[in-house]
């Protein structure tokens, strides 16, 4: 049977997001690189305002505010340029995506598709957080995207976890304390640990003490893959086990496991991918896929389905107690575990 062809050509909507996506972003992140964003944070800026302060091209610069006008991540009036509700989403993350590391990997998803290798490493030699080791600037950069995550995520987080139970926890991977201050803000009974490599820690302390939380929050250095911080009673992997493979994620809920008390519990943040994609609010289940193929891009990590997290949970000596839809992006949940029956 051939294919059938659609009788209506799709529109310059439709068609040009998909097709020039690329650019749109690039013109949005580029606008945020060079300040204009920033320019435009306290009121409108006119093009003249904006060239002396980014120091750009005029005549490109005057280009490039035409085409975010048009993209919609500016607006013009007869007071100059302002910044528009999308700008809010160029930042750190922008940044990230626009770095040339990262803009590389894409560039080979083709080959990670056949290979099933990360694409991150084919594109540059090594894998993401190893890379990390000889650029310090994309690592700053990832952990202040990171950060601005958690600035969406955490809030929720805060409000419909029930932290109470608990007297000591310990964020696994937690860069620079943003949720744990938070959790902790929220709950003055509890004391906690950021677990993190030395260069995810490398603004925690500052972190820490401007939320007036350095003397009831540890901070430890190292590698969850060789151990976790024992003393706690919760463990907190927000946006974690999506950068590893169930092999790797097995063995980081491992080293958890065994120094998880009897009663202590271990909680996954994190989206999780439908059984049943049809079942799900379309943008969500389109940001929770596009999400899965950007952890095949940058990690040897993917999104799971609860049941997937389910089998990785019990090979590490783990059982799923509970689940929590939070009201975040992309099919956001919390996902519980306890020590399984022996």
């Amino acid at each position: 049977m051939s294919s059938q062809i659609p009788t209506q050509p799709a529109t310059a909507a439709e068609y040009l997001p998909l097709a020039f996506g690329f650019a749109l972003h690039q013109i949005g992140a580029t606008v945020s690189s060079l300040g204009v964003l920033a320019a435009v944070q306290d009121g409108p800026r006119s093009a003249e305002e904006l060239i002396e302060t980014t120091g750009a091209h005029p005549r490109s610069l005057r280009r490039l505010l035409y085409a975010a006008v048009r993209a919609g991540v500016l607006s013009l009036d007869a007071d100059g340029y302002r910044a528009t509700p999308v700008a809010e989403h160029f930042g750190p993350l922008s940044d990230m995506h626009a770095a040339a590391p990262v803009w590389r990997a894409w560039e080979v998803l083709e080959e990670s598709v056949r290979t099933g290798r990360s694409a991150f490493e084919i594109a540059n030699g090594a894998p993401l957080f190893d890379y990390f080791e000889k650029d310090g600037e994309l690592a700053a950069t990832f952990h202040a995207a990171m950060t601005g995550g958690s600035d969406v995520q955490s809030p929720a987080i805060v409000r419909h976890f029930d932290f109470t139970r608990f007297r000591h926890v310990v964020d696994v991977g937690g860069g620079r304390g943003t949720l744990l201050s938070a959790v902790l803000g929220a709950n003055p009974e509890l004391r906690g640990t950021v677990f993190d490599t030395d260069n995810g820690l490398a603004e925690t302390a500052g972190v820490l003490a401007e939320a007036g939380l350095s003397e009831r929050c540890g901070i430890t250095e190292g590698s969850f893959f060789d151990s976790v911080p024992a003393g706690g009673d919760l463990y907190l992997l927000k946006n974690i086990l999506h950068d590893w493979n169930d092999e790797e994620s097995v063995r980081i809920l491992g080293n958890i496991r065994e120094v998880l008390p009897a009663d202590g519990r271990v909680v996954v943040f994190s989206s999780v991918l439908p059984e049943n994609g049809a079942d799900a609010d379309p943008a969500d289940a389109l940001g929770a896929a596009i999400s899965d193929i950007e952890m095949l891009v940058m990690t040897t990590g993917r999104e799971r389905t609860l049941e997937e997290y389910r089998r990785v949970f019990e090979a590490a000596g783990l059982e799923l107690t509970a689940t929590t839809p939070l009201p975040c992006p992309y099919q956001y949940h919390a996902l519980e575990a306890a020590p399984a029956a022996s």
